[in-house]
Parts: C-alpha cells; sequence; structure tokens
C-alpha cells in the first residue's frame, strides 16, 4: 500500500518529542528498515562468508526470483532502484562509493579528451567537481573556464553557453546548487547539452543535491553522464553514490579497477575493459555494508512518487519563504518555484550562533560562512513545524540574545554543523 504525505512515521526522528529536523539536504534520516537491513549484512556475512560474494537472499526484492550476490548488488541495486529515480533507460546505472571517485574515473579517460580539452563549469560546483579537475589539469593541460555566478549568486546560462567552443571536451553543472540552492530548470540543462554536443563535448551533471527531492529525467536534459549520491535526501548514508552513463557512451576509466575487468578472476598483468561500461566505473573490493542501507530511502521516495515528493516540498518551501518575508528575513535562495529547490537560504547575523541555539530548541538547522542560515523542510516536515521554527527565528532575532551562544562547531569534535 502506498503511503502518503507526510512520511514522519517512516523514519527515525531526533529524540525530542517537539524535535523539527530540517537538515534533509546535508544528510537524510534513518528510515526504520535500516536496522533489519544491516542484521541482514551481518548475518549473510556470518552465515555465508565468501560465499555471498556469489549468492544471499534477495532482501530487496523478496518476492522477486531475482538472484543477487554482493558482487552484483552495484548493478542491481542501481537498477532497480536508481533507475526509476533518475526516469534512466535500463543498463545504464551503477552505484559508486562517491562522486569524487565518479569524477576521478571519469576525468582518467583519455576517450574525454579526444573530444576537446577545454572544460566549461560554474564557480558553483561542489569541491568533488571542482578540485578533481584542477588535480587534472596539469596532467591533460586542460582549459579550465569557471563561469561566474551572477551578483545575485545565480548561474548565468548565457555566458555558460557562450564559453562552449569547438574545443570543448566536458562541460559540468550542478541541477541544484550546493552553496546557492538554485535548481537549473530542465530547459536550461537541454540548452547545455545541445551546445555541448555541438561541439562534440560530453555534458555532465552533478545531481547530488536533486536526487530525492526534484523528478529528474535524464533523457530529457540529455545528459551523458548524471551522477550523484544518496546521503542526502535520498537517505541512504555515505557510502552510496551512483553514476548513469548514456546509452552508447564508450568511456575507458584508467582509474578502473580489478573490480571492473573484464575477466577480474584471470588475475592477468595487463587490464582489460570490462564489457559493460558501467563496470569500467568500479575500482578494487567495493565495500558492501553500505549497499544494504543504500536505497531504503529510495524506496520510500518512489513509493509515493517523485511528483508528490516535489509538490510537499514546494509546498512547505513556499510557506518558509512567506514566513521569512513575516520576519523581515532576506532569502539568498531562488524564489521562483522552477528554480526552487528543497533548499531555503536565509541571509542572518551570525548565523552559525542561530543555527547553535535553534539546535538548543531542537529545532536542526545548518549554517555556512556565519551569514547562511540553510534549511530543507523535506517529506517528514509540516507547515505547522515550518511555522514553529520561524517562530523561533523570529524571536531570536528580536532579541538578540542567540549573539552570546558559542557555535556548536567551537566545541564539537567536528565541523558539521
Amino acid at each position: 500500500m502506498a503511503r502518503s504525505l507526510p512520511l514522519r512515521d517512516a523514519f527515525f526522528m531526533p529524540p525530542s518529542p517537539d524535535a523539527i529536523e530540517l537538515r534533509a539536504f546535508t544528510h537524510g534520516l534513518m528510515p526504520r528498515t535500516v536496522p533489519a537491513m544491516m542484521a541482514h549484512f551481518a548475518d549473510d556475512w556470518r552465515q555465508r562468508g565468501v560465499d555471498a560474494w556469489n549468492e544471499i537472499p534477495n532482501h530487496w526484492r523478496p518476492a522477486s526470483e531475482d538472484r543477487v550476490g554482493w558482487w552484483t548488488l552495484p548493478e542491481y541495486l542501481a537498477e532497480e532502484f536508481i533507475t526509476p529515480l533518475l526516469g534512466a533507460p535500463p543498463d545504464t546505472c551503477i552505484l559508486q562509493p562517491n562522486v569524487h571517485w565518479t569524477m576521478q574515473c571519469l576525468l582518467s579517460a583519455p576517450d574525454v579528451w579526444a573530444r576537446g580539452r577545454r572544460v566549461v563549469l560554474t564557480e558553483a560546483e561542489f569541491p568533488s567537481v571542482m578540485h578533481s579537475l584542477r588535480r587534472w589539469q596539469d596532467v591533460f593541460d586542460l582549459d579550465l573556464h569557471v563561469v561566474p555566478l551572477t551578483e545575485h549568486q545565480r548561474v548565468d546560462a548565457d555566458r555558460v553557453l557562450d564559453a562552449i567552443t569547438p574545443e570543448t571536451g566536458l562541460v559540468v553543472l550542478s541541477h541544484v546548487g550546493f552553496t546557492t540552492g538554485e535548481k537549473l530548470p530542465d530547459a536550461t540543462l537541454r540548452a547545455v547539452a545541445d551546445a555541448t554536443h555541438a561541439a562534440n563535448g560530453l555534458f555532465v551533471v552533478d545531481g547530488y543535491h536533486s536526487a530525492g527531492s526534484v523528478p529528474i529525467r535524464v533523457s530529457k536534459v540529455d545528459a551523458d553522464v548524471y551522477m550523484g549520491g544518496l546521503l542526502k535526501e535520498a537517505c541512504g548514508s555515505s557510502g552510496n553514490a551512483f553514476v548513469y552513463l548514456r546509452p552508447g557512451l564508450d568511456l575507458s576509466p584508467r582509474m578502473a579497477g580489478w573490480f571492473g575487468d573484464a575477466d577480474p578472476f584471470g588475475f592477468a598483468q595487463d587490464p582489460a575493459d570490462h564489457p559493460d561500461v558501467r563496470r569500467r566505473f568500479m575500482g578494487g573490493t567495493t565495500a558492501v555494508a553500505s549497499m544494504y542501507h543504500a536505497v531504503e530511502g529510495v524506496r520510500l521516495l518512489l513509493d509515493v512518487g517523485l511528483d508528490a515528493v516535489r509538490t510537499h516540498s514546494l509546498r512547505l518551501t513556499e510557506r518558509a519563504l512567506a514566513r521569512a518575508d513575516d520576519i523581515g528575513v532576506r532569502v539568498q535562495s531562488p524564489r521562483a518555484p522552477e528554480r526552487r529547490s528543497a533548499m531555503v537560504i536565509l541571509e542572518v547575523p551570525a548565523a552559525d550562533r542561530l543555527c547553535a541555539y535553534l539546535k538548543t530548541q531542537h529545532i536542526y538547522t545548518d549554517s555556512r560562512k556565519k551569514q547562511f542560515l540553510r534549511m530543507a523542510p523535506f517529506v517528514w516536515n509540516t507547515a505547522e513545524e515550518v511555522d514553529r521554527a520561524f517562530d523561533a527565528i523570529g524571536d531570536a532575532l528580536r532579541d538578540g540574545n542567540y549573539r552570546s551562544m558559542p557555535p556548536e562547531t567551537a566545541t564539537a569534535a567536528g565541523p558539521v554543523t
């Protein structure tokens, strides 16, 4: 039976009964099915040992006759859950450990640079993309063209298109900007794809902040590569990312490991490309435990439907924008529905201290640069919770006492807010 929104009962919530969790964009909540899935992993390892690589019970599709083993889980789980998440055709997706690995594989493929050495991207790209390109820049003599954002921190599509030349081998854009919250419309992505393909380049979309929060159709935007992760709105925690490769795309990453070899158990001295291009994006021995909890959040989202998830998200973010206006707080993220992601970014003084204060009220947000408070009301939230959160923000801004709060990161063991 399909669930309805909100999905509060499907996830483990923070312990306080009045908790308001608004950090889906940084780490999703744990689905209630995860402990049982991790127990399955422990049982499979304990009972089967090395034989689990060949075959285990199909915990993901128990009614199916599909046979699975640890060796085939990256393709199987991607086929069953990532393919519908991306609206992708069959046999095009595979799980990855993280987007950094995917980028390293992609950039190590000489086939990419045979198309051209110019790379076009914006300054909004995540370090997994930006840092990777800069580290390979000298190796392949790449011409990186970083398009600046507008004064309002938006992607300038015209400048991106103008930057694409016949020498362009690669164009990389974020579907949703991790610092801006801007969602690029399908029409924008398609226009960039068309221009990139006219130059014989590859169009890559980083969908880390869109996977699970908006309906995606990779064929509609004509991406050659669509990569992302399940850590955030997809609620799959760390160690779980994915890549889609357009049908017919032939790449040979030099980073490929023995799991991506054509004959891994032949143990030949010379590598040989696996006939399935997806498998060439595999490295060394795959981490198995993380795959057991990878798609439990995706399962829930697919059950209610990504269109319903998006409608719920837009309704809550619209409420958040209205409340921000009520209390006189400047909104840094986009307002237009077609450009609005699940994230709402507020510009407030001492945002890190406000974030720490709100946590004492069991309201969980996130801050950046001591200037921006970020939130993403998601599938487990209600409009009433959005109102309560903004009531607390408004009260805190009016009395200003939150400014005396030490930022949580000043005393914590790590920097994550």
